[in-house]
């Protein structure tokens, strides 16, 4: 289970920095549910808070669990607090993740679902669906 939880995690860092104009600083409630085609026993729905700032939205980092910069961003468009891009992300080896991404944001959060594959599959694992969504809880403390 260890390969898909660093894979989940891999997947939140695709997120576009110019993703969210308005979103507004503060803490942030974000929920993950991946949902991986063909496996039968699905990863429940992984939750964390985060203390976003303004360098943190202007930069990207808003929309990521950790740094990864082996991630690329194409085809992003955004306007009338619609988003979506497509994702390219090495993996171990020579693996890669792929995919695209839609959604929402808005001044206290944002909806956003990922679609994507790993090429080759990685053990079985082939296609995936992510669901993401932040919730702004107030000020950072």
């Amino acid at each position: 289970m260890r390969p898909l939880l660093t894979a989940a995690l891999l997947i939140l860092t695709a997120l576009p920095a110019t993703a969210a104009p308005t979103l507004q600083p503060g803490l942030y409630d974000i929920s993950v549910q991946i949902v991986m085609k063909g496996i039968p026993m699905q990863m429940p729905v992984m939750t964390f808070r985060q203390c976003l700032t303004a360098q943190d939205i202007a930069d990207g980092k808003a929309y990521a669990a950790n740094e990864n910069k082996d991630c690329t961003i194409g085809r992003l468009s955004g306007s009338d607090n619609r988003v979506s891009y497509d994702f390219n992300c090495a993996l171990q080896g020579d693996q890669r993740m792929v995919g695209s991404a839609s959604g929402t944001t808005h001044a206290n959060g944002y909806d956003v679902l990922m679609r994507g594959r790993f090429v080759p599959p990685m053990q079985g694992m082939g296609e995936f669906s992510q669901k993401l969504r932040a919730k702004r809880l107030g000020a950072c403390p």
